[in-house]
C-alpha cells in the first residue's frame, strides 16, 4: 500500500512537473557558518594568485553576460505566440458555427499564450540586475606596498565573486525556468500545427467524398 501511494505521488509529481514546472528551492540553513576567504600564500606567488583571481572574476562576468544574452532571445517568443493567438481569434470571428475544432484551437492558443508569458516572465527576471558588486574607485584607491595592494585586490575579487554568486545563480534558475516553458511552448505549437493539418485533411476528404458520391452522380443524370 505504501509503495502504491509513493508511486501515485511520484506519478502526480511528474505529471505536474511536465505541465507546470516549478523551481525546487533548497531548504534554508539558518545556522550555517559563513565561510570567509582567508588568503594564505607566499608573497612570491601573489602575482599568480592575482591573475587567477582576476580570471575567476572575469569568468563569472562572462557567465552572467551569457545568461542575459540567452534570456533576451526568449523575449522574442512573445511575438510568435501573439501571432498564433491572433490567428485563433480570426478563426473564431470568421466562423459562426462554434464546433469542437474551434474550441480545441482556442484552448491550444490559450495554453500557448500562458507558456509564452511564463517564458518571457522568467527571461525578464533573468535580465534583472539585482545586487551586483563591481570594481570601483574605493577598491582601487588603497595605500600600501605592492604585496599589500595585491593581497587587497585578491581578497576583494574573491569577496566580490562570492557576493555575486547568489545573484548569478538566481539568474541561472530564471533562465532554466524560461527554457522549460519555452520547450512546452514549442510542443504546443507542434500540437496546434498538427490540429490545423487534421482540420485541412478532414475538410479536403469531406469535400472530395461529397463530390465523388453526390455531385458526380447527379451530374451524370443530365
Amino acid at each position: 500500500m505504501k509503495s502504491l501511494r509513493s508511486w501515485l505521488k511520484k506519478a502526480g509529481y511528474n505529471i505536474r512537473e511536465f505541465i507546470w514546472p516549478l523551481l525546487e528551492l533548497e531548504p534554508a540553513v539558518t545556522n550555517a557558518p559563513v565561510q570567509e576567504f582567508i588568503l594564505d600564500v607566499d608573497d612570491e606567488n601573489l602575482d599568480q594568485v592575482l591573475s587567477l583571481a582576476t580570471k575567476l572574476s572575469e569568468s563569472e562576468d562572462e557567465r552572467r553576460k551569457g545568461i542575459e544574452s540567452k534570456a533576451a532571445l526568449f523575449i522574442s517568443t512573445i511575438s510568435v505566440a501573439s501571432s498564433i493567438v491572433v490567428a485563433a481569434n480570426a478563426m473564431v470571428i470568421s466562423n459562426t458555427n462554434y464546433g469542437l475544432t474551434i474550441v480545441i484551437s482556442v484552448f491550444i492558443s490559450f495554453t500557448l499564450s500562458i507558456y509564452a508569458a511564463r517564458t518571457v516572465w522568467f527571461a525578464v527576471r533573468a535580465l534583472e540586475r539585482g545586487s551586483y558588486s563591481v570594481l570601483g574607485p574605493s577598491e582601487i584607491n588603497f595605500k600600501g606596498n605592492k604585496q599589500e595592494y595585491q593581497k587587497h585586490l585578491i581578497n576583494w575579487l574573491i569577496k566580490r565573486r562570492n557576493n555575486n554568486l547568489k545573484t548569478i545563480n538566481s539568474k541561472v534558475d530564471s533562465l532554466t525556468m524560461s527554457q522549460e516553458y519555452y520547450k512546452r511552448a514549442i510542443i504546443i505549437i507542434c500540437i496546434y500545427s498538427f490540429e490545423i493539418f487534421c482540420q485541412c485533411v478532414y475538410k479536403y476528404m469531406l469535400t472530395y467524398y461529397f463530390s465523388c458520391f453526390f455531385i458526380t452522380p447527379l451530374l451524370s443524370l443530365y
